[in-house]
């Protein structure tokens, strides 16, 4: 990469997915590239890791991928979200009662809710973040990429703003708000 030393580290709880990855690395004799069976809010780097990339992380686990990036203060977080659940059972409104009522919709709501608050989260921690579509809609349905890169301080008052509404709004409580809680705390008992 561009002349610099570089190692890649795979994370992933399930046994048979980082014994594919480790086969495969070694086919290709590949000496820059480990993995590591862990979840990923448990798996400590040697190193401060420059970019924190997660790909397709089943639920929560984008969630721990997004809050180690910030906690290891990497340059870079990248997530693309795979099925999220956690606030599906939260999501109620009884204006939303149409939309809430159809299980579909009321995934997908919870879906874009759920991606909206990391996307804040993200932005109230010093990232300029930004929520775009990576591969055509033809090859996935899961196609969004949360793109953040640390620009400033935490603190952002216009995010911690609207992060707080939209949370009294849905009363919900987004589980990356609970993994982050000591660092992210301070900023919303400001508003």
């Amino acid at each position: 990469m561009q002349g610099r030393p570089t190692q890649v580290i795979g994370v992933d709880a399930d046994t048979e997915i980082i014994a594919k990855c480790r086969r495969l690395q070694e086919s290709l004799q590949w000496e820059d590239l480990a993995f590591h069976e862990s979840r990923i809010a448990d798996f400590r780097p040697v190193a401060q890791p420059d970019v924190v990339l997660s790909l397709h992380a089943c639920d929560t686990a984008t969630d721990e991928a997004i809050a180690q990036g910030i906690r290891w203060q990497g340059d870079v977080v990248l997530a693309a979200p795979c099925c999220q659940h956690e606030l599906h059972d939260q999501v109620r409104h009884p204006d939303f009662q149409p939309i809430l009522r159809h299980g579909i919709l009321k995934q997908r709501t919870a879906d874009i809710l759920t991606d909206a608050f990391r996307a804040l989260v993200l932005r109230i921690m010093g990232y300029k973040t930004d929520v775009v579509e990576f591969v055509s809609p033809e090859h996935t349905s899961r196609n969004l990429l949360i793109r953040a890169v640390k620009t400033q301080a935490p603190g952002d008052g216009a995010a911690t703003q609207e992060y707080v509404r939209l949370k009294q709004f849905w009363d919900v409580t987004p589980y990356l708000e609970e993994l982050l809680g000591d660092m992210l705390e301070p900023y919303l008992e400001v508003v």
